[in-house]
This record gives C-alpha cells, structure tokens and sequence, in this order.
C-alpha cells in the first residue's frame, strides 16, 4: 500500500483515506479501538455481535431451548443445595 497523509483537524479529528478504506473495512458508524504500539499509533475495528455470530463452531448440536433452560434450572438448583447445604 502507498503511504498516505492525513491532517488532524482542530476537533482532532481525522479522514482516512481511501486507499487504507479498501483494504481495511470501515464505513460510516464504524467503531476503531486506538492504542500506541512502540513510536506507532494503531487503530484496529471493533466487531459487532452481528460480525461475530457463527464464528465459534461447535461439534455438539443446539438441544433446543426448553433443554437448555431446564439444565439451566437444574444447575441452580444444585448450585443452592451446594451452597446452602440442602439436598
């Protein structure tokens, strides 16, 4: 990629060029994290939930929502009797 020079504004606000926009995918409303690395200033996107949905694969399917609530409900319910020591 060429070198490219952009100017802080008065607001400290800066435009970045179009040339860093084709290979780095941001778009209005799109959200930077910035943080100095060494003598460089690095800004890396921060990823929505929409972005990150089915990234983690899984080998066991999705039992369904009633079972899942009720391992949720049976989990509480032994974490309580183990806590409070009830059976």
């Amino acid at each position: 990629m060429v070198s490219t020079i952009t100017t802080v504004t008065t607001k400290m606000q800066v435009t970045i060029p179009e040339e860093v926009r084709r290979v780095f995918p941001v778009h209005a409303g799109s959200r930077l994290s910035w943080s100095v690395e060494g003598d460089a200033l690095v800004a890396r996107r921060v990823r929505g939930a929409n972005e990150l949905r089915g990234c983690l694969q899984s080998e066991v399917a999705f039992p369904g929502i009633e079972a899942e609530k009720a391992a949720v409900a049976a989990n509480r319910a032994s974490h309580y009797a183990t806590k409070h020591r009830r059976a």
